[in-house]
């Protein structure tokens, strides 16, 4: 759902009351306009698709101009890979009304899978006698429009031999433990790990692969709360495990 803006300072106008001269008994009042962005929020995406979510700002006076207000990311501040979003230059406030926005597009195969990007975009403007609110911080989230497939490993003492990967129906690699290929992903671990997998309806092939080809620990596929593949690890040099996505 979109979210409201929650600006309660854009209610309504400052005003500052000054007396310029001494011996002037009447006070000039300044009207300070304020502009902001609503609250920060998260960004739900799906990994193979694009979203273009609303951004609202709004400013304390209507004006029977059109104002355009810059917009810029802080790159500071913001963790989100540069190819997974786009933000315009500017934003407009049209004449006649106090409350404007702006899109950002957000692609889910660039978002990090760990939930943790971060998205600062700031506000600014040349106008006099013009307040500008703090920044807006979007977490950019991928949003599994499936159940998410859970690979479940538990770990021999040489874990940095296990490679695994998944190809799906064209034999294009969509998830793999070590990219490029390769062993080493899990060198120094004990233990064991999850990964929680995302994948599209469709076929696909789970490999894995043990550099020593003496098979390792156990691991196990679970889909939907559903075990489709479990395995002792006595699959010496690797094997393939065929599976499919309703």
């Amino acid at each position: 759902m979109k979210k409201l803006i929650t600006i309660l300072s854009v209610i309504c106008s400052v005003m500052l009351v000054s007396n310029c001269e001494e011996n002037d008994d009447t006070p000039t009042i300044i009207s300070i306009d304020f502009v902001g962005l609503e609250s920060g929020f998260q960004i739900g995406v799906d990994p193979s698709g694009t979203i273009s979510q609303e951004i609202r700002i709004a400013a304390s006076q209507t004006s029977g101009d059109t104002r355009t207000f810059n917009l810029a990311v802080n790159a500071d501040l913001t963790t989100a890979d540069a190819l997974a979003y786009t933000v315009p230059a500017t934003v407009t406030i049209p004449a006649n009304s106090n409350v404007g926005s702006f899109i950002v597009e957000v692609v889910g195969a660039n978002v990090d899978t760990s939930g943790a990007d971060v998205l600062v975009v700031e506000l600014s403007s040349e106008a006099e006698r013009l307040f500008i609110s703090d920044p807006i911080t979007l977490n950019l989230k991928q949003v599994c429009p499936n159940p998410e497939l859970v690979l479940d490993f538990t770990f021999d003492d040489w874990p940095e031999e296990i490679y695994w990967r998944i190809v799906n129906a064209s034999g294009e690699t969509v998830f793999e433990s070590l990219s490029p290929p390769g062993f080493g992903a899990y060198d120094g671990l004990t233990g064991g790990i999850t990964r929680n997998v995302c994948l599209a309806s469709g076929d696909y092939t789970f490999s894995i692969f043990d550099g020593f080809e003496d098979g390792a620990g156990p691991y196990s596929l679970t889909f939907d709360g559903r075990v489709i593949h479990a395995s002792d690890g006595g699959y010496g040099a690797g094997e393939n495990v065929p599976f499919t996505i309703p």
